[in-house]
């Protein structure tokens, strides 16, 4: 039997894990010209396996290696190159090196150019050439490329969106053993797409897939596992029974972030924008989008020119806003298609341009992007870059109404008033525009920050209802639906309280529609002598009024004949005709009412409350409840008893660090219901009719909610003896940035910082 050579000595070593050994063996074995070695050296350095580890030093073999003509080399040279290893990043050079040695048969070379001819890394993005690499890398076994293909016809930005495609990439990658692939068959089982139905193997696929992911994450530190394993807790599995949790979401994205992984990026800068498992900052959100770009992540480069049009995070600059935009539809992604054909409609960062609006809004209609049916419709509306069809324009109004986009709600109930494309019919307009107000109304009193949507191409879109861009579209539903009222054109016929009222709304969200303004209208119908009384009395508003200390009879202790000191403010309901209401309640109720009212006070919105946001500010609150008078001995225990289930349930966590000061205890639902309910019957009495939609507390759902109140902070007066109570209130970032979980805080504040 022939003896070894060199080469082969050094990797039975490197088999047997003997790296010191193998390193001398494979230093011999490039005297004796053997080119292979350069790559095992390169990996020995680079892994720091028998010698310490120097990236610098395994890319100066990689460089002989690739100079020599080996292929391995090549491609290790490429990803060097892409991520900064041991030498400064620069993907076209990255690009270069990978396709050379894809063309020397390496199967991860051919997968990482498919990479790149998608992501348009070091090169011209090119879907044809994308698709000859991946399929080239899955005819030689490279799993990770039917994933990708899976992932391209799922989405369907650079080819048609095909299902079945998808599904079967990603049953070929099932087949070769790649168990993260389970985890979108799941999709396909859970959702009855191109197979029929199946919950429970949906179930079976998604334990797999998280089981191997989160092995993969913790024990390998693998980038795609954590990030596959953030989105996973981001979106939530009720399959599986896993909740979403947007804390632990954000933590897995942080790991695969400070590993390089550039859709984690985008995650993250989603997260930071709408404040989903760490402190809101549209300035942090933009940083990882911008990230997130470089590396052109589309969604990022889509989520960019949103910030630059908004001014979120950035200074506002249209231009730029247009630039970012163009980008991503020119790539496909339907959200910024329909976006800049909008801008080209308005000359808004790029010059008015009618035909070109018509081709991006066509373009994002037909990748179902539903915000593109409004616009486009009022281009067949008006004609603008196309014939007039005032009838097109109807239908694709309903289709995006269809598909639940406010714009085109409003859009449909205008053309039904006015006749647009369809006979007149008010009624139907009447119970679109309920629909869009009861909507707003619900978003406004539960506080709900935010709604969610798929587009239906794999694109998953949370959006906040109440955003600045969908305020417009609400006031011109108030003032539509004030207008039926007014004419008795709508279900139920005239009702000028009601038109008044929803004028009122339309106003406060800042219309600006053609034609009378609400305050006009509002003139219009009361008549030109009432004029003043409108004037003086813009809305029902809630003031807490100050007296001095009066003595009252408690009727639990009126048979003793004891007189107690009580409330020295009293709540009162100013209606919008004039006259008011005092709210006579008193203890847990008025004090659970005017704390509400004090949160409210200050902030842009009224932020729900929890018990367990009481028990952080224990010690505040009782000095509170003594400035009310509440009547009890002790005024920590009455806070106690308002807040805990069981005293002796209490954690104290005032040592705690990062904790000082702060306790939560288990909160008590019956005490909370009881003080919640009192005050919901008081509040219902005080009201008048539809006025109590104004002041009504409303539970906002889950075990710790306690209450959201329906006012606008200008609806509220305070005393001036109030005020200093504001700063020792929780604001809305600390109640939104705190969450609870079993009987601890946890806060993400200042954990996990991620370093430039």
């Amino acid at each position: 039997m022939a003896e070894l050579g060199c080469y082969d000595k050094a990797l039975e070593c490197i088999e047997k894990e003997d790296y010191a050994q193998a390193k001398v063996f494979l230093e011999k074995a490039l005297e004796e010209g053997e080119i292979e070695a350069y790559c095992d050296l390169g990996n020995l350095y680079f892994k720091g396996n028998g010698v310490e580890q120097d990236h610098k030093r395994a890319f100066d073999y990689y460089q002989k290696g690739a100079k020599a003509g080996e292929p391995y080399c090549m491609s290790n040279l490429g990803i060097c190159y892409y991520w900064g290893h041991g030498v400064e990043t620069d993907l076209q050079k990255s690009a270069f090196y990978s396709e050379k040695s894809a063309k020397a048969g390496v199967a991860s070379a051919m997968f990482d150019t498919g990479l790149n001819y998608v992501y348009g890394f070091g090169v011209s993005q090119n879907i044809e050439k994308a698709r000859y690499w991946l399929e080239k890398a899955s005819d030689e076994g490279c799993a990770d490329a039917f994933i990708t293909l899976g992932d391209i016809y799922y989405a369907g930005e650079m080819v048609p969106k095909d299902l079945e495609k998808s599904f079967h990439y990603y049953q070929e990658a099932e087949r070769e053993g790649l168990e993260i692939s389970k985890l979108f068959l799941a999709g396909f089982y859970a959702e009855g797409n191109v197979v029929e139905k199946d919950l429970e193997k949906a179930k079976k696929l998604y334990q797999e897939a998280y089981d191997f992911l989160y092995e993969k994450a913790t024990l390998n530190n693998d980038i795609e596992a954590q990030f596959r394993l953030g989105s996973m807790f981001f979106f939530g599995r009720s399959e599986i029974g896993m909740k979403t949790d947007y804390v632990q979401a954000a933590e897995w994205f942080l790991k695969a972030v400070e590993n390089g992984q550039h859709q984690a990026e985008n995650a993250l800068g989603i997260m930071y924008y709408l404040g989903l498992g760490v402190g809101q900052s549209y300035e942090e959100a933009f940083k990882w989008f911008q990230k997130s770009a470089e590396r052109k992540n589309v969604t990022a480069i889509a989520n960019m020119g949103k910030c630059y049009l908004l001014g979120r995070g950035v200074e506002k600059d249209l231009k730029k806003a247009a630039d970012c935009l163009s980008q991503a539809a020119n790539l496909g992604y339907a959200n910024s298609q329909g976006l800049l054909g909008e801008m080209y409609v308005k000359g808004e960062g790029v010059e008015k341009n009618y035909t070109k609006a018509v081709y991006w809004l066509k373009k994002g209609c037909e990748n179902g992007e539903r915000s593109a049916y409004g616009p486009l419709g009022d281009c067949y509306r008006k004609g603008l870059g196309l014939d007039k069809d005032v009838k097109k324009a109807f239908e694709l109004y309903q289709k995006g109404a269809d598909m639940g986009n406010l714009q085109s709600k409003v859009s449909l109930a205008e053309s039904l008033i006015e006749g647009w494309g369809t006979e007149c019919d008010g009624e139907q307009a009447f119970r679109v525009l309920v629909d869009i107000c009861s909507d707003e109304e619900e978003y406004r009193e539960n506080q709900i920050m935010m709604t969610s949507h798929n587009d239906g191409n794999g694109h998953f879109f949370m959006e906040d209802p109440l955003d600045e861009l969908n305020l417009k579209h609400y006031a011109k539903a108030y003032y539509l639906l004030g207008t039926l009222y007014h004419s008795g054109k709508g279900a139920g016929g005239a009702n000028e309280t009601k038109a008044i009222a929803m004028l009122r709304m339309a106003d406060r969200l800042g219309y600006e529609g053609d034609g009378m303004s609400p305050e006009d209208l509002i003139s219009k119908i009361v008549g030109e002598t009432e004029k003043k009384d409108i004037h003086d009395v813009t809305d029902s508003y809630v003031e807490v009024r100050e007296y001095e200390a009066k003595e009252r009879v408690r009727m639990r202790k009126r048979r003793r004949g004891q007189k107690i000191k009580h409330e020295i403010y009293d709540v009162v309901l100013h209606h919008a005709d004039g006259s008011e209401s005092v709210v006579n309640f008193m203890g847990r109720n008025q004090f659970l009412y005017v704390l509400a009212l004090m949160i409210a006070y200050e902030g842009k919105s009224v932020a729900p409350l929890s018990t367990a946001h009481f028990a952080y500010i224990r010690e505040e609150l009782a000095d509170m409840a003594k400035a009310l008078m509440v009547d009890t001995d002790s005024y920590e225990e009455w806070i106690d008893e308002f807040v805990y289930a069981e005293k002796d349930e209490a954690m104290d966590l005032r040592d705690s660090p990062g904790h000082k000061g702060q306790c939560y205890c288990t909160p008590s639902s019956s005490r909370y219901s009881n003080a919640y309910s009192g005050a919901n019957r008081a509040i219902r009495n005080a009201c008048k009719g539809d006025e109590f939609e104004m002041f009504r507390l409303r539970s906002t759902g889950g075990r710790y909610a306690v209450v959201g109140l329906a006012l606008d902070p200008a609806q509220i007066v305070l005393p001036d003896s109030l005020g200093r109570y504001l700063d020792e209130l929780p604001t809305h970032n600390e109640i939104t940035g705190f969450k609870v979980d079993g009987y601890r805080w946890l806060s993400i504040k200042g954990k996990g910082e991620v370093k430039e």
